[in-house]
């Protein structure tokens, strides 16, 4: 009989990982100490994939022997081996025949304009170490007409035809170490989605949609082992586990988000992905929760299942021994958030009620730890509102656990969340939390009084006053702090080990 091989499907990975891709390693690392190979698969382009990766196995955030297999590199003909160098392709920013103008000066990285007769023709951006990133090519109306992508060491990697309309891709074509293009995928630029794929290698072929070389590269992939059990981590690639055609594959969802439609709160008005996912659940072996309350939701409407499990995030185990006090290790004017910068977290009612605080307590600090496309609009607002010097912006920690032990308290006002880790990781250095109580998470996770505060969503005041409390508060705030470490035992390592192991297993 052959051996079980742990396939887990993501979007993609990186070093600063949101909530569902830290769960996804941390599983993957979990069953590569039991299995001698574990796999995960993406399935999207990155411009700097090889060196993503190296790096999350040099910082020992992802185990040796979790293979990581990506759709564009794996279908890449290797025509030309390059042995690893610290030598990468150097490119002038001066270019003959062409008038170069710096553009701003970012953080990490140089940009330039490039004209020739007069005409704006070429924008290029460089990274930090002097390797070429992109160059942007302009038509004589400053339209841009077509992207080149390089990637870590230099090498052309992608060319995107734009629509001059849309200044968005409606052709991406891939290329291979010696320069030859070797896929090619049309795209709808109006709404992103990829049509008609074009691969060129020893057979070529040509596909309607790129999920259908997609689907046919991921059964390829899973042919190679004997018992594949593979795990979705979300529901745009829900389409790749039900098209499996393996015999020995086991099929199991893990559902990290929200499955209910804004405001989030009617169970019955469900997102038109997650129907099309319970209605076909009778497919998979098992659908995976992370809350009690999400589960029973769902039965609600679709009726008790067998297949349906909840298996919540565990917290991290200590790597060193605490004090049962946590009176002395914390700022007790510091509050903090660990999110992106997105609508869904709702930071600008944060850093609203952020406002109340100041007025009570005007050495008041709060730390937002992230980032995202809403950077500047949340700088913006801390600006009006007059908060500059006590509301940051801080980068992506990779640290959540010393984080969290600096503050008197951390706050969490999501619109929706499915578990949310931070909660735990939190509650377990003795770091009390404040949290809207939304769907799903915080309500199973946070007694109310007890542990920590379940503030109404949307009451900005409340959230206030309860911040206010703690840093008021010393002995509360200790109260709640040996209370709130107790989920070091509820959400144990040990029991979502034994549980997941279980699973894969049986």
């Amino acid at each position: 009989m052959g051996s079980i091989t742990p396939v887990i499907l993501v979007r993609s990975l990186d070093v600063e990982r949101g909530g569902v891709t830290r769960a996804s390693i941390k599983r993957a690392n979990l069953l590569a100490e039991k299995y001698s190979e574990v796999i995960i698969a993406t399935f999207v382009f990155q411009q700097f994939h090889n060196s993503i990766i190296n790096e999350l196995y040099d910082r020992k955030i992802l185990s040796k022997n979790i293979r990581v297999v990506n759709f564009f590199e794996h279908i890449k003909p290797k025509r030309k081996k390059f042995k690893k160098s610290k030598n990468k392709y150097k490119y002038s920013v001066g270019e003959k025949g062409f008038f170069e103008f710096p553009v701003k000066k970012m953080k990490t990285e140089r940009s330039y304009r490039y004209y020739k007769n007069g005409f704006y023709v070429k924008y290029k951006r460089f990274n930090e170490d002097g390797s070429l990133k992109f160059i942007d090519y302009m038509d004589y109306d400053r339209y841009r007409i077509a992207r080149e992508e390089y990637d870590q060491r230099g090498v052309l990697v992608r060319v995107r035809q734009m629509d001059k309309l849309e200044n968005k891709s409606r052709l991406d074509r891939y290329f291979d170490d010696k320069g030859n293009c070797y896929l090619s995928v049309h795209i709808n630029s109006t709404n992103g989605k990829e049509g008609r794929a074009a691969l060129f290698n020893d057979t070529p072929r040509e596909y309607d949609k790129l999920y259908d070389l997609q689907q046919e590269w991921l059964n390829s992939l899973l042919n190679e082992v004997d018992f594949p059990v593979v795990m979705c981590e979300l529901r745009g690639l829900d389409k790749f586990l039900l098209g499996i055609k393996h015999n020995n594959a086991k099929k199991i969802e893990v559902i990290h988000t929200n499955h209910l439609e804004e405001p989030f709160n009617d169970i019955k008005n469900i997102k038109k992905s997650y129907k099309t996912l319970f209605e076909q659940a009778k497919e998979l072996d098992k659908v995976v929760f992370l809350t009690d309350e999400q589960k029973k939701d769902v039965e609600a409407v679709y009726g008790a299942n067998d297949k349906f499990t909840v298996i919540p995030h565990a917290c991290e185990p200590d790597d060193v021994k605490r004090e049962k006090s946590y009176k002395k290790d914390y700022d007790r004017r510091l509050v903090v958030t660990l999110a992106r910068y997105h609508k869904d977290k709702n930071l600008d009612e944060a850093i609203r009620a952020f406002t109340y605080v100041v007025e009570k307590i005007p050495d008041a600090k709060y730390y937002i730890y992230g980032n995202g496309k809403l950077e500047n609009e949340l700088k913006l607002l801390i600006e009006s509102l007059g908060l500059k010097n006590n509301v940051f912006l801080k980068k992506y920690t990779t640290n959540p656990r010393e984080t969290f032990e600096k503050a008197v308290c951390s706050i969490l006002t999501s619109r929706q969340e499915a578990f949310a880790m931070v909660l735990t990781e939190s509650m377990a250095v003795g770091t009390p939390v404040i949290s809207y109580d939304i769907k799903y998470g915080p309500n199973d996770i946070i007694e109310n009084e007890f542990n920590g505060y379940l503030v109404e969503r949307g009451n900005k005041k409340e959230l206030a006053e309860k911040i206010i409390k703690l840093m008021k508060n010393e002995d509360l705030r200790e109260e709640l702090s040996i209370n709130a470490s107790v989920v070091k035992e509820t959400f144990s390592e040990e029991k979502f080990k034994k549980q997941w192991l279980e699973l894969v297993k049986g």
